[in-house]
C-alpha cells in the first residue's frame, strides 16, 4: 500500500468487507474481529522554508528594496 504522503503526516488505507468462504458479500462478520482500514505512514519530516534575516535597504529614503535569503530545506 502507498502512503498518502512522501512526508509526514501520511496514511495507507486498504479496502476490505466482510465475505464467505466463496468470496460473496456477507453481513454476519464480528466487528470486533475486524482488520485495521487504515493505518499512519511517514517517510521523514516535510521539507520546509529556511529564511535569513533582512538585508539593508537598497535606497536611503523612497522606495527602496530589502532581500534575503530563503531555501527550501529537507
Amino acid at each position: 500500500l502507498q502512503c498518502s504522503s512522501t512526508c509526514a503526516g501520511g496514511f495507507q488505507r486498504r479496502g476490505g468487507g466482510c465475505q464467505d468462504e466463496n468470496g460473496y458479500t456477507a453481513n454476519n462478520c464480528d466487528e470486533k474481529s475486524k482488520p485495521m482500514e487504515q493505518r499512519s505512514c511517514e517517510s521523514g519530516p516535510c521539507p520546509q522554508w529556511a529564511y535569513g534575516n533582512w538585508g539593508e535597504c537598497t535606497k536611503p529614503c523612497g522606495a527602496g528594496t530589502r532581500t534575503r535569503l530563503v531555501v527550501c530545506q529537507r
